[in-house]
């Protein structure tokens, strides 16, 4: 969706009215426009309730500043649900950018130039807005996981019965915390008043394996076709963000993936996103262990 010259002047009006504030500081009252707050609107019933993603064009730097990029990131998220927490550190907006590996924290997905295959994060709507893109690699992906599903359901059903059992997870900041497992299973597809929602995660579930035995065979065969489900290319859709663009999902109906990438020698120049994680309330209905604070982020 390409915002208008017309909301774009709104966009600058808002920056100017709330230029005193910290961008995070903003609230969804402060950041209102009757130019804009319908757009904002039918971008998250697309989001809840069409195709389950929508991306932004429009913001460039020609015409706004890096702060100016998260003010207004951070005032379309008001918009569409709460802000939660995305690490220990207490970011809000989380900076999704390599950092070198440090034997003090845990390493987390989203700071490796490393490949990252389909997964969903946490909550109920995610969001990246490109500040800066790598010099190579770092395309993104989307895939409805909706649509694996039902893809699924025709081809393989019998291979449906061990992904909505699903597994325990294990993750690294779990680890880090001296808890080796969930002590409950987490499905990967789950159905609500015949909503479908999918978490998947496969590496928490492959690492799972260190503390629990061999998975069961129906289950690896399961995220295997699943797998093979996410890369075609009528379920897959992939793209490169360019500064100031954003997309935005609804967590549990679409995964996402990106590729390794290689960062310039210019710090200016490193691939940089913004993040948002955010809690609709009276969102779609789910299960009660989608809610739970199941990891600090991938």
């Amino acid at each position: 969706m390409a915002l208008t010259e017309t909301q774009l002047k709104a966009i600058d009006e808002l920056l100017a009215k709330t230029a005193h504030l910290a961008p995070q500081a903003v609230t969804r009252e402060q950041f209102d426009h009757p130019e804009l707050n319908g757009f904002l609107v039918g971008l998250k019933d697309e989001i809840m309730n069409g195709r389950g993603f929508v991306v932004i064009t429009g913001i460039t730097r020609d015409r706004y500043s890096e702060d100016q990029f998260e003010r207004i990131y951070w005032g379309f998220g008001t918009h569409w649900g709460h802000a939660v927490l995305q690490s220990p550190r207490g970011d809000r907006l989380g900076h999704v950018r390599y950092i070198p590996p440090a034997p003090e924290h845990a390493t987390r997905a989203y700071t490796s130039a490393n490949e990252l295959y389909p997964h969903a994060d946490a909550n109920e709507i995610v969001g990246l807005m490109c500040v800066q893109k790598a010099k190579s690699g770092g395309i993104s992906s989307l895939m409805s996981s909706i649509a694996a599903h039902n893809v699924m359901l025709k081809e393989r059903p019998d291979l449906l019965e061990p992904l909505y059992e699903g597994y325990q997870f294990t993750t690294r900041e779990a680890l880090h915390r001296g808890q080796q497992l969930t002590p409950y299973r987490v499905p990967i597809f789950s159905s609500i008043g015949g909503n479908i929602s999918c978490y998947y995660n496969r590496a928490y579930i492959y690492r799972a394996e260190e503390f629990t035995g061999k998975l069961p065979e129906k289950l690896v065969e399961a995220m295997r076709y699943l797998d093979s489900i996410l890369a075609r290319d009528d379920i897959a859709l992939s793209f490169m963000l360019e500064p100031g663009e954003m997309v935005i999902w609804h967590n549990f109906t679409v995964l996402h993936s990106r590729t390794a990438f290689e960062d310039d020698d210019d710090p200016a120049l490193k691939r940089h996103l913004l993040r948002l994680w955010l809690d609709v309330p009276n969102g779609r209905p789910m299960i009660p262990v989608y809610y739970r604070d199941l990891v600090a982020g991938s």
